[in-house]
């Protein structure tokens, strides 16, 4: 291969005939829309005049050097001659076919990167190659990977970068320096990239990568999320368990879940399963992650299920509430799956992004007369249909069918309230019920159990955090304590849409569809 960036000054001739032997760049008009189309894709100029001259000599041989210069332009021409005339471009798209190609590793140096790569894991991989594939290839084409040769082998596969480099070589870069502390790896890393870049004239442009990569300041931990859905299965008593894991930003669009495994289990076989989903995490995120949340999505009927009480260490004497080391919500299934109550829920969850001052909430069956009574969940949806700026509803009771609670649930999934706060049935995983929920939140009783939810409001950006806080102060405290019985029961629903749980089974991503439906307007 004659690679971009010191091996194609050689083509220059070879390319500069292929354009001058394309009937629609021997006219001014063409030539001017040949360069529209591709400005238009490359979105910057192209770089070689107008077009409009008379001297066709001139052009085709700027062009040609703007195209050996860049791998993106020489994409961009070709693909506008393909739509400009498609009889007269063979040789053109074929030379920019062969320069925007990637090389084929001798089976040696092949087999060399295989054992450099063997048992090679982190959680940042797809970002990884989302940074090695560069500016040229839309990120969301790029799947999820499961280790880094499969990585490598697919971005083998794509055109070089603006720079020049094969993505493939960018992606070994940043494997060396995601590896630094094992520090035999990194080197034998870079050395076989360095053997490789030199062979296609490239060390410069590598050595550019290397100190970007190497000096760059550390990027912030982000969190990570295990997603666990649980639906009933055919056997009662049984439900499906299917997880998901993410790593990375929070912002809109970077949500990129990779499943994992889907079997059927009982309650108590379930929380087993997932303390070891929880051991998993811990283990693939132990040196990234800043905190990892774990999120239950269950469909209407199963919000009560007590997976706030489920505990992990189950082999040691004395095992620990997942809900007092991790965030630990629950999101609803079925509002995910009803698209006509979507509209308002993406706009109540933007007021938080965007102006968490702004955002309000209802106790319901609260005494001082602002908040809707218990019992009508009517007007409860008529408050919240009137005020958008509503984010957070506490529910008189647990959300079971036929109750208040249940009614209010309905009233505030329909309207679009994604967080949602109750006290649940104090329930281990596989046992039976203890203590009824009796203490309406935020009311001003003698137990004092208002107290823990004023507090948890004060913030809503923080309430995960803050909620799990609440459950950790609650095993410290006396068993008769109020602030007790709440921390152990209080429910958290933390419905984000723009990390949807499910999208089109199985579960791939970000909602792809929404987001290029908007760009695309």
């Amino acid at each position: 291969m004659a690679g971009y960036a010191g091996g194609s000054s050689g083509r220059l001739p070879e390319l500069f005939a292929a354009l001058q032997s394309v009937a629609v760049l021997t006219e001014p008009g063409g030539r001017g829309l040949l360069l529209r189309i591709a400005e238009r894709e490359l979105e910057r100029p192209v770089g070689v005049g107008t077009g409009e001259s008379a001297d066709a000599g001139y052009f085709h041989l700027e062009l040609a050097m703007a195209c050996l210069n860049s791998p993106r332009t020489m994409t961009a021409v070709c693909n506008a001659l393909a739509l400009l005339d498609e009889e007269g471009t063979a040789a053109v798209r074929a030379l920019g076919a062969e320069l925007t190609a990637q090389p084929v590793l001798p089976p040696e140096q092949e087999e060399r990167l295989r054992d450099l790569l063997k048992d090679l894991t982190t959680p940042r991989l797809d970002q990884l190659c989302r940074d090695a594939a560069g500016d040229l290839h839309d990120p969301y084409d790029l799947p999820a990977f499961d280790d880094a040769w499969s990585a490598h082998q697919a971005l083998s596969g794509l055109n070089a970068r603006e720079d020049g480099l094969p993505p493939a070589l960018a992606l070994v870069e940043y494997l060396a320096a995601e590896v630094a502390y094992d520090f035999d790896r990194a080197i034998a890393l870079r050395g076989w990239n360095d053997r490789q870049a030199a062979a296609l004239g490239l060390a410069s442009e590598l050595g550019v990568l290397r100190q970007r990569v190497q000096y760059a300041p550390p990027t912030a931990a982000h969190d990570a999320y295990l997603v666990i859905r649980l639906l009933p299965a055919e056997e009662p008593g049984r439900y499906r368990l299917t997880s998901w894991r993410h790593y990375g930003s929070g912002e809109p669009g970077s949500w990129q879940p990779r499943q994992g495994r889907t079997a059927v289990f009982t309650l108590a076989e379930a929380e087993a399963e997932v303390q070891e989903l929880v051991y998993e995490a811990e283990e693939e995120w132990a040196r990234d992650a800043g905190c990892i949340h774990v999120e239950f999505a269950l469909l209407t009927e199963e919000l009560n299920l007590p997976v706030q009480l489920w505990r992990f260490e189950l082999d040691s004497d004395t095992p620990a509430l997942l809900c007092t080391a991790y965030p630990v919500v629950v999101r609803s299934l079925t509002r995910g799956r009803t698209p006509r109550w979507h509209r308002l829920w993406r706009r109540r969850w933007q007021l938080l992004r965007e102006h968490p001052e702004q955002w309000q909430h209802l106790v319901v069956g609260h005494p001082d007369g602002h908040h809707p009574p218990a019992g009508r969940a009517d007007i409860l949806e008529a408050r919240l249909r009137a005020d958008e700026s509503v984010g957070t509803v506490v529910l008189s009771g647990p959300p079971e069918a036929r109750t208040d609670g249940g009614a209010e649930l309905q009233a505030a999934l329909r309207t679009g309230v994604p967080v949602m706060l109750w006290l649940g049935r104090d329930e281990p995983a596989g046992g039976t019920a203890g203590e009824q929920p009796h203490d309406l939140p935020g009311t001003e009783e003698a137990d004092g159990t208002a107290a823990p939810f004023e507090r948890l409001l004060r913030d809503p950006v923080e309430l995960r955090e803050a909620v799990k806080q609440l459950r950790l102060e609650a095993q410290s405290a006396s068993p008769d304590r109020p602030d007790h019985r709440v921390g152990r029961r209080v429910v958290l629903l933390w419905d984000d849409p723009t990390r949807p749980v499910e999208t089109h089974e199985p579960l791939s991503g970000p909602d792809r569809w929404d987001r290029r439906r908007v760009d695309g307007r």
